[in-house]
């Protein structure tokens, strides 16, 4: 690796990876380190954010775009949340998809299917502004905090189950983890804030979770010493590493392998991560609710939580199946 250090930490890992893998790197971005190119012997790859190059354009920009994704996997007979969509006003012309513009949508989606309802950004990633709300008001608070980062919000019926992660490249598990609610047990000694802390959790998520008014109602705030053994659990219905969750790495069943696999060929992907609801990795896999699907799913979080090995494996696959779409790129262009 060059001498530029500057790393977007989402590209961290992928940048390890190639050098292990004897590439060189360069730095074209060196304010943010956003942009770098890597290089084995005469092949060359642009690393762009965390975004794959392994999937086309179209087919990347169909799974970013959550209620489209959720369309093509229905009509591919996957089972998916019920949804609705709310373009925030003044976005496109007045005339312009009417029904869809505004709360009316969700307010009608709502008395259809009740609630507690998830809104989220139809194009976020990261649980970013992903929200349960339990009632009207919350649900118009929740799309209008999307709309200020983009133009659509997207509300979903609540799906009950267990959160399963899986990420794939080309038919191959790279790793599969269940997301569980944090918990955070005293020593006696730290902070409610330090205990997050040590768990890799960050304090204004802990505030913002559906779970904080009632403990906050019990006296417990942040800077609050818990006893030795007392126990503090987080259950909001939204569980993303990037916020308040824990992972527990599983050995994925064959079935559930290729019933990803097919759910990845549904949109086109080579690479991607799909997140399901399940009742148990027991049950058949048809009976899963795919959540959604990302198109470059980054493995940072999971890595973090003490699984940094098989994160290292899988990243040195998928820049290896990197050089080789760059390869055969080359060799068809020469």
């Amino acid at each position: 690796m060059s001498n530029e250090c500057t790393i977007a930490p989402v590209l961290s890992l992928r940048l390890e990876a190639a050098q292990r893998l004897g590439c060189t790197s360069r730095n074209l971005d060196p304010d943010t380190g956003y942009l770098w190119e890597i290089r084995r012997g005469d092949v060359t790859c642009t690393l762009y954010g965390g975004l794959s190059p392994l999937n086309d354009a179209v087919s990347a920009s169909v799974a970013t775009d959550k209620f489209h994704a959720g369309n093509l996997l229905s009509r591919a007979g996957f089972t998916v949340p019920r949804s609705t969509r709310c373009l925030r006003p003044g976005r496109f012309e007045p005339s312009s998809f009417h029904e869809q513009t505004g709360h009316r949508a969700a307010k009608t989606f709502a008395r259809r299917c009740g609630f507690p309802l998830v809104v989220k950004p139809g194009h976020g990633a990261r649980g970013r502004d992903v929200t349960a709300v339990l009632d009207d008001q919350a649900l118009t608070s929740a799309i209008e905090q999307v709309w200020r980062d983009d133009y659509l919000a997207l509300v979903q019926e609540a799906v009950q189950g267990i959160d399963l992660r899986v990420d794939m490249l080309d038919g191959e598990c790279l790793i599969a983890y269940v997301r569980r609610p944090l918990s955070v047990v005293g020593d006696g000694r730290q902070t409610l804030e330090g205990l997050l802390e040590q768990a890799g959790a960050a304090a204004e998520a802990a505030c913002a979770d559906p779970s904080w008014a009632a403990l906050a109602a019990k006296g417990v705030t942040l800077a609050c010493i818990l006893a030795v053994n007392e126990t503090v659990t987080f259950r909001g219905p939204v569980l993303n590493l990037n916020r308040l969750a824990r992972a527990e790495v599983v050995a994925l069943p064959p079935s559930w392998r290729a019933f990803t696999q097919a759910v990845g060929d549904a949109l086109g992907l080579r690479h991607c991560g799909v997140d399901f609801k399940i009742s148990s990795l027991d049950a058949a896999p048809e009976t899963a609710t795919v959540i959604e699907v990302n198109a470059s799913p980054s493995m940072l979080q999971i890595a973090l939580r003490g699984h940094r090995d098989t994160v290292m494996e899988g990243e040195e696959k998928i820049v290896e199946a990197m050089l080789e779409q760059a390869r055969l790129r080359g060799s068809q262009s020469a």
